[in-house]
């Protein structure tokens, strides 16, 4: 089950949001000093910035890069195209 968050904003509740959006939504600069977070399950309203220092963060995504070409690979590709004659 996902950590579920709700946001308040002005008397207003939005959400349900995953604290991963809510960390993206800071990010982005989208939360505001005055909005105030809850987890599910709580009714304790929070200052965003109170609220962002105490969860917990989600675990980063592992990127996998694809493996580097060989040195020899690379020379092939990057050799320009002959030019063709022209038929007289």
């Amino acid at each position: 089950m996902k950590d579920l968050v709700y946001l308040s904003r002005t008397f207003v509740e939005f959400g349900p949001f995953s604290k991963t959006e809510i960390l993206d939504f800071q990010k982005r600069g989208l939360l505001n000093d005055s909005d105030y977070l809850r987890s599910e399950g709580t009714e304790a309203w929070l200052p965003c910035q109170e609220w962002m220092s105490i969860i917990p963060l989600p675990a980063p995504k592992v990127v996998k890069r694809p493996a580097a070409k060989s040195a020899k690979a690379a020379t092939k590709t990057a050799a320009p195209a002959a030019k063709k004659k022209k038929a007289a």
